[in-house]
């Protein structure tokens, strides 16, 4: 399911990542040759109508993400979701001094796409 222009309302109260965990994160080329980034996501709290999702960006524009073997991989203890101009941004390690996408943002997507797949057990 397509969730580009409602992902920031999908993802709010019992449905918050916040406290989640990603699971895994993939890099692949689609078979045009374009660079998608799936991220599954787990942990969601008991009144989500989620189990475990897949997050898949699309058309992406820019991404970074930083690992180091010193931290836990990888708790979603900070989120930062916004559209932008028919565009997705999610930063997993924002900056906290604003609600827009800045330069201190880390582990972070911006793509023109993103879709959601739910998991077995799980509704949409």
């Amino acid at each position: 399911m397509d969730i580009t222009k409602n992902a920031v309302e999908i993802f709010m109260s019992e449905n918050s990542l916040i406290s989640t965990s990603i699971e895994e994160v993939k890099l692949n080329n689609d078979e045009f040759g374009e660079l998608k980034i799936q991220i599954t996501i787990s942990g969601f709290s008991k009144k989500s109508k989620y189990l475990k999702i897949n997050l898949l960006f699309s058309e992406i524009i820019e991404f970074k993400f930083y690992y180091s073997n010193i931290y836990n991989f990888y708790n979603i203890e900070n989120l930062k979701l916004l559209h932008i101009n028919d565009q997705i941004y999610i930063s997993f390690d924002p900056d906290d001094g604003d609600n827009e996408k800045s330069e201190d943002d880390s582990d972070f997507i911006l793509a023109k796409k993103l879709e959601l797949f739910s998991s077995a057990g799980a509704s949409l």
